[in-house]
This record gives structure tokens, sequence and C-alpha cells, in this order.
């Protein structure tokens, strides 16, 4: 599986939003979050600014339970086929790539750069969380980014650096492990 090439942008993906949002979000990203060992498997009660970052990034994300609503807003570039592992799934990849185009590149809590799909037996698609993207550059090939208080994981095939986040279905390997056991791809 290659994705496919594309810049990234600060233009917002979900809109505007009331500037006490971004601020909320500013002084979360300023918490002390240690990372978690285990794929936050257990994110334990020092990791407060990390449960109030999901719980707003579930808020932001929440009109995307529909896959119809994610196309109607962009989010209608397939960038991958579902994808599935030993250890389980991820789904499909789906960008918005009208807000991907154009640079400079900057994580944001409130801008993930994937919406993670997961494929169901009626022919559905099941919004199962995000994922945050970061290009392997040469200046940040030996410090990877932190993202909810994780390393981004390196992607060697990609070129990337990628953040799974599950926060629409319950992932028993932990919110941040890249691969789902509950989540399949069909049979092809």
């Amino acid at each position: 599986m290659k994705l496919l090439n594309f810049r990234y942008t600060q233009d917002l993906i979900f809109g505007a939003a009331p500037v006490a949002v971004y601020l909320f979000a500013a002084v979360l990203f300023t918490a002390n979050a240690s990372a978690n060992s285990g794929y936050g498997k257990e994110l334990r009660g020092e990791n407060t600014a990390v449960r109030a970052q999901l719980a707003l990034l579930e808020k932001v994300t929440a009109p995307f339970a529909s896959y119809e609503v994610a196309q109607a807003a962009g989010w209608n570039a397939t960038i991958s086929d579902c994808v599935e592992s030993p250890a389980g799934g991820m789904g499909y990849h789906v960008a918005n790539m009208a807000a991907l185009d154009g640079a400079p590149f900057e994580l944001s809590l409130l801008r993930p750069e994937v919406l993670l799909y997961a494929p169901m037996a009626d022919g559905s698609m099941e919004f199962v969380g995000v994922e945050y993207i970061v290009p392997w550059t040469p200046d940040n090939a030996s410090t990877p980014p932190v993202m909810l208080g994780q390393e981004l994981q390196y992607n060697e095939e990609q070129e990337i650096w990628a953040l799974h986040v599950w926060i629409e279905k319950h992932n028993p390997a932990g919110i941040f492990a890249p691969f789902n056991p509950e989540v399949s791809c069909p049979l092809q």
C-alpha cells in the first residue's frame, strides 16, 4: 500500500470554531502528557490532559460518524485499500485532499490528516478513529513528532510518522495502537 503523495496545509479541515475551543486546546497541548507504554492501553489518572484532548477530539469529529456527512464535508479521497494485518485492521484511510493541498504542515489536535473507516457487513462504513501524519524529512529523522503525549511511529514504506487514535471504536491493544483487533477487512 502506498499513500498518495500529497502536501499539507494549515487550513482548517473542520471549519470555523470558537476561539475558546482553540485556546482550550492550546492550553492542553502545553500540559505535560508523558508518553504511555503499551499504546495508551490504560490512560492513568496522571493523563488528565490527554483525556481532555481526546474528549475534545471526539466532540469535533462526531459528525463524521456518518460516512455521507464526511464525504459531503470533503472527506472523499480514499487513500488506501482496507488495511489489515495479523494484529488487526486499520480499515480505509480517508482524507480531505483540498485541505491537505498546500504548505506549511503543522500537527493539530482538531485537524487530523486522515479519518479511519471500517467496512461493515451491510456495505456501510463505520467511523473508528483518526490518524495524524507527518512526512518524514531529514530534519525530523531522529526526533519523532509527538501528539497526545505519544511519539508518532515511523512507517518506512510510506516515509511518514503516524499515530492512530481509536476514538470511536474500542481497541483492546490500546487507544494509540496502530492496528485494532476488532477491525477487519472484507475477504477479497
